[in-house]
C-alpha cells in the first residue's frame, strides 16, 4: 500500500476511533457483569412448570471477584434498570474491542509507514 493511501486509512482509523470513543464516554450505568432471568418451579403438582421449564421469577447480577462466580439478588423493583445496565455493559465490552481492534490496525499500518520510510544504510 502506498504511503498516501496508508495516511488516508489512517485518518479513517481516527475517525473511527473518535466515534468509538464518544460512544464508550456515553455510557451510563453499566452493570458490570451477566444480568440473568433465572426460572424456578413454583412447587403446583398441576402447573406447566412441573413438566419442565419454570417461572421467570428471579434476576441475578453474576461476576467475578477474586477468581470466584459471584451472585447478587435484584429486587424486582431494580429490575428493569439492572436488566438496561446489563446490556449497556455488554455494548460497553463490544466497543472496547472494536478499540482494541482500531488500536491494532492503526500500529500496523504506522509500522508499514515506518518499514516505507526507512533509511537503507550500507
Amino acid at each position: 500500500m502506498s504511503s498516501t493511501k496508508l495516511r488516508a486509512s489512517l485518518r479513517q482509523l481516527q475517525l473511527e476511533r473518535s466515534r468509538q470513543l464518544k460512544r464508550l464516554m456515553a455510557a451510563d450505568q453499566l452493570a458490570i457483569g451477566s444480568v440473568s432471568v433465572v426460572q424456578r418451579k413454583c412447587g403446583k403438582p398441576n402447573c406447566h412448570c412441573a413438566q419442565g421449564g419454570g417461572h421467570d421469577q428471579t434476576l441475578f447480577l453474576y461476576r467475578g471477584e477474586d477468581g470466584r462466580r459471584r451472585c447478587k439478588l435484584i429486587r424486582q423493583a431494580d429490575s428493569d434498570r439492572m436488566l438496561g445496565a446489563g446490556d449497556r455493559y455488554r455494548e460497553f465490552r463490544a466497543g472496547l474491542r472494536e478499540l482494541r481492534e482500531i488500536n491494532k490496525r492503526e500500529q500496523d499500518m504506522l509500522e508499514t509507514l515506518m518499514r516505507q520510510h526507512a533509511i537503507q544504510y550500507e
